[in-house]
């Protein structure tokens, strides 16, 4: 079972390497198959850079699969739900960052790769 810890909505029970992993590692350590990580890349919810054969996730996939893994097997959120709060996730983070003074509105992209606000001042 994942863990997440409530602030940072990170996976607190996997440790989540600094650089890319296999599939094969990510089929390993979350039991996940494969097809589901295709249906994930298909769906636009994350990426993988292919190196000759092989399929490598950056940790920012990696930690995105342990939150979607997390809402589907844990709370029984259905696809369209998940990308929702993704959605959602990113939305609150970009406004947090605002608040801060953080960041700048176009680090922050949706799925499909546009920016999910205008900007309005």
């Amino acid at each position: 079972m994942i863990r997440f810890d409530p602030i940072y909505w990170e996976p607190s029970d996997v440790s989540v390497p600094d650089h890319d992993v296999s599939l094969e590692w990510v089929e390993k350590t979350f039991s996940v198959s494969e097809r589901e990580i295709r249906v994930l890349v298909r769906e636009g919810f994350v990426n993988y850079a292919p190196r000759g054969k092989e399929k490598f996730f950056e940790p920012v996939s990696i930690r995105k699969i342990a939150f979607i893994l997390a809402l589907k097997r844990e709370m029984g959120v259905n696809m369209a739900g998940i990308e929702i709060i993704l959605n959602l996730k990113t939305q609150l983070h970009w406004h947090i960052s605002r608040f801060k003074g953080e960041g700048n509105p176009s680090d922050f992209q949706s799925t499909e790769g546009t920016s999910l606000f205008l900007d309005r001042e």
